[in-house]
């Protein structure tokens, strides 16, 4: 009987979230096994570009608090998807909701040198400010010079 005030637990954070943040959190669970498979499939640049057919949309961008708060239901969602929702997973899903909400973004990726290894990472940006990830990111891994966009891959 201890799944039932678990699942009270996580109807209750729910409904305390604006509408827009619960719209976007069941979008997310819909929809990043789709953007991962999609991922998959077709690969990043191709992928990405037929995610940028679509303009921004007509709307009063979100502002920066809006935006963040919609980063956090996307990784919320994402910790509870069935199947991998990487990090480049995740902010391409947030980088097209951010557009169909009228609000340019930057898809970022960083790389760093760790145990003799190399890490990646992927992050969307709002004016230079990480939005679905903490402010050190920026710190903690060296971002290619410019946003990642279909056409640095030609």
């Amino acid at each position: 009987m201890t799944a039932v005030p678990e699942i009270s637990r996580y109807v209750s954070i729910y409904r305390a979230l604006p509408a827009r943040e619960q719209k976007v959190l069941l979008a997310s669970l819909a929809l990043l096994p789709l953007f991962w498979l999609g991922l998959r499939l077709a690969g990043l640049r191709r992928f990405q570009a037929w995610l940028d057919r679509s303009p921004v949309a007509q709307r009063t961008p979100l502002s920066q608090a809006e935006a963040a708060a919609l980063g956090v239901a996307v990784n919320r969602a994402a910790n509870h998807v069935l199947g991998p929702a990487t990090c480049l997973t995740r902010s391409l899903l947030l980088r097209w909701l951010l557009r169909r909400y009228g609000t340019s973004s930057d898809l970022r990726i960083g790389v760093r040198l760790e145990g003799g290894g190399l890490l990646a990472h992927a992050w969307v940006e709002k004016d230079g400010i990480p939005l679905n990830d903490r402010p050190e990111v920026v710190a903690c891994y060296s971002a290619f010079d410019q946003p990642v966009v279909p056409e640095i891959f030609t």
